[in-house]
């Protein structure tokens, strides 16, 4: 269980850095203590898979640090503007969220200010972690990967591209129910969706994941997946989607 600080006490624990990093201010820092005490976050902890100052948190983008937090009582996930970013505030990626959300994916969003947003903290590993650890388990890992595609073609029915999912090994978590895809920092609402292509790519056309994934997975015919995707693109329709999770042995 990872050890949690009252806000007003963070500032004089390792872990109140990160509510104003990687350029500390000591103003900045008390303005953005109210912000949280506003939001109702009660605590802040260290914890995660990844290693900042020799200090372990939950994840690090271009635009923000994330913590475990406490929140009305449950534990949750608090991402943190870093001081360094171009990004004017969190509310844009917070709508991204708000908006992902209406369509059942995505951390669920809790709370916004200026430079924090709370989320649903999500237990698990990575989704590149996860297929590593089951290559035991074919149904399982078959099972995953229909489960991811689903969630990029909701995410192109939705009119959000994610931005990163070329990439997907570190933008899934797989929970008790199943990968969850997280980050919306780069997300867009302007560009033309390509989650499920970005996908698929990401799953059979990345030559080092695909070399992990086809240990287990009933890999697809590259010229009819591509095929299948070139329709896709022309035609996002359920119909065609289902010609692309053919393509993919689904």
């Amino acid at each position: 269980m990872s050890e949690y600080w009252p806000i007003d006490e963070a500032l004089g624990h390792k872990i109140g850095g990160f509510l104003c990093w990687p350029q500390f201010d000591e103003e900045t820092a008390l303005q953005r203590i109210q912000q949280l005490k506003t939001l109702g976050v009660e605590a802040v902890a260290t914890g995660g898979p990844h290693m900042i100052l020799s200090t372990p948190i939950l994840g690090k983008g271009h635009a923000g640090v994330v913590i475990r937090a406490m929140f009305e009582g449950r534990e949750v996930a608090l991402k943190v503007r870093r001081t360094d970013t171009g990004r004017l505030g969190m509310g844009r990626e917070a709508g991204f969220l708000a908006h992902v959300n209406r369509w059942g994916v995505g951390p669920r969003l809790l709370g916004v200010s200026e430079d924090f947003l709370v989320m649903e903290l999500l237990v698990g590993p990575y989704y590149g972690e996860w297929v590593e650890a089951h290559l035991f388990d074919r149904g399982a890992v078959i099972d995953s990967v229909r489960a991811i595609l689903d969630t990029a073609w909701r995410l192109d029915q939705s009119g959000l591209d994610h931005g990163e999912l070329t990439r997907i090994k570190r933008h899934f978590i797989v929970t008790g129910d199943g990968p969850r895809v997280i980050d919306f920092e780069s997300a867009s609402l302007d560009r033309v969706p390509s989650n499920l292509t970005c996908t698929v790519q990401s799953l059979f056309m990345n030559h080092r994941f695909a070399e992990v994934l086809k240990k287990v997975y009933p890999m697809p015919n590259r010229d009819a997946l591509l095929v299948a995707l070139k329709r896709y693109k022309r035609e996002p329709v359920e119909s065609i989607y289902r010609l692309v999770l053919e393509a993919c042995n689904l």
